[in-house]
């Protein structure tokens, strides 16, 4: 059977989240290690928390540059809600039904936009453009979609203003695109729309420096990692170990830092698009960038350890997600950070907490500096670290 390319694209999405849903399921191990022990070394402290009266589970999508406002989705309900800086729910609203406000069941990414709008970037493709009451006010279709297996994360987009940065899908591309082993340099994933001009002002290849270009295969995420400081872009690749420097919106790369992991990184390896179950072998055995962020003059970077490759040869391999593949995801799978300067790693370690990254704040919904203790709770907790 051939496949056009969108529904390629459809079709290896679903594949790769539940990759994504099995790797992330153990990725914080039950140690209360801080990693931080070197008196020199930079410190994360608290410097705020925000706490949420709410029965549930919130997800942080985007935060207001002042952090006057808190955009946050639960998505058992799949309802947005607007929460105040007080911690208080302004309003919630489900947009995944049928509705006229409604935008589908899935979206890649949210963003408050202007002072009185916010941006939502369906998985069916688009841009939906609502007030702050959650009434639909545009529809654009764009001449892109986003390329991500991220879902909910924001993880492809970028928005600055009236600039979008975006890893774009090649809609229009031969049948047999994907089939390449190099296709991730064969078209400018990399790209900057002008969200008031409707079009795109500026594009890129991926580095040829990135380990999925010299490496070429298929990669379970291509979306970068991204920051903006002042003019200046920085993307991290998820399966990469470098930082990019770029000029905003020209796209024009000015440089790398290397981020020298140790041991505790393992390069995975790339794998055939049409054998899906390799990958989730290939991502256990190997290590990806989970997170990217800036305090206070410092990049924080988050990498996710590897189990070694002859524990994983060893697993039956006619079975993904079995309770063998579980426990060496609890073991292994967990997160280690870096803290860099400039071009210098200052300190690199074990966190056993998962940091975000949102409108410009580093947060957790944890204390590090407290022991890890497992309990139902009737609120929601959000914890903004500085680097100092």
């Amino acid at each position: 059977m051939n496949l056009q390319p969108s529904t390629m694209r459809h079709l290896t999405l679903h594949c790769f989240a539940l990759f994504l849903l099995i790797c992330t399921q153990f990725s914080c191990s039950s140690s209360n290690e801080r990693g931080i022990a070197k008196d020199e070394a930079p410190q994360l402290i608290i410097i705020d928390s925000l706490i949420v009266d709410y029965l549930g589970t919130l997800t942080m999508i985007d935060i207001k540059p002042d952090r006057s406002e808190y955009l946050m989705y639960d998505g058992q309900r799949k309802e947005f809600s607007r929460i105040s800086a007080e911690g208080d729910i302004i309003l919630s609203k489900n947009l995944s039904g049928d509705g006229k406000d409604s935008f589908g069941a899935y979206f890649y990414a949210a963003n408050y936009y202007d002072d009185d709008k916010i941006l939502i970037f369906p998985y069916s493709g688009g841009i939906y453009t609502y007030d702050l009451k959650f009434n639909l006010l545009t529809k654009e279709t764009p001449s892109f979609n986003l390329y991500t297996n991220s879902i909910g994360g924001g993880l492809a987009t970028r928005l600055v203003c009236e600039k979008l940065f975006a890893n774009r899908y090649p809609e229009k591309q031969a049948k047999d695109f994907f089939d390449q082993e190099d296709y991730l340099s064969r078209f400018p994933f990399l790209t900057v729309y002008d969200l008031k001009k409707k079009e795109i002002i500026a594009e890129q290849y991926i580095p040829k420096e990135t380990q999925l270009i010299q490496h070429p295969g298929n990669y379970r995420e291509t979306a970068p990692h991204s920051i903006m400081m002042r003019d200046e872009l920085y993307l991290l690749f998820s399966n990469s170990p470098e930082i990019y420097k770029y000029s905003f919106p020209g796209l024009n790369l000015l440089g790398k830092v290397d981020l020298n992991p140790s041991e505790k990184y393992v390069q995975v390896k790339p794998f055939p698009m049409r054998d899906l179950g390799i990958g989730a072998f290939n991502e256990l055995a190997g290590s990806e960038y989970v997170h990217f962020s800036a305090s206070n003059g410092y990049f924080l970077t988050g990498y996710r350890g590897a189990a070694p490759q002859d524990k994983v040869d060893a697993l039956p391999q006619d079975l993904l997600g079995g309770e063998a593949f579980m426990a060496l995801v609890k073991e292994y799978k967990i997160p280690y950070y870096q803290i860099i300067k400039g071009d210098e790693k200052l300190w690199e370690g074990h966190i056993d907490v998962q940091f975000k990254y949102k409108g410009g704040h580093l947060f957790a919904d944890r204390n590090i500096h407290q022991p890890l203790v497992e309990e139902e709770k009737d609120y929601v907790a959000f914890y903004f670290y500085k680097i100092v």
